[in-house]
């Protein structure tokens, strides 16, 4: 077995065109799953920060109309 540190895209790319194609889906799925995984760790990571920006600033109050109806001031004065 080939080291992860060792390994290089023209080796990976040499097994890939020797696998069947329903391992080839396989093997797309399962690498589009890793690359969802790590964006939603980062979606979530983003929104504990602002959960927790929001309670220390006084805004965990605001319901969404509220926070609808701020961001519409805003806009309309800009």
């Amino acid at each position: 077995m080939v080291q992860l540190k060792e390994v290089d895209e023209k080796a990976v790319f040499e097994i890939f065109r020797g696998l069947p194609q329903d391992k080839k889906q396989e093997l797309f799925d399962y690498l589009e799953f890793l690359a969802s995984r790590d964006k939603t760790q980062k979606w979530l990571e983003f929104d504990a920060w602002a959960i927790n920006l929001a309670k220390s600033k006084g805004f965990s109050n605001l319901t969404e109309d509220d926070v609808e109806r701020i961001v519409s001031d805003f806009r309309g004065g800009q």
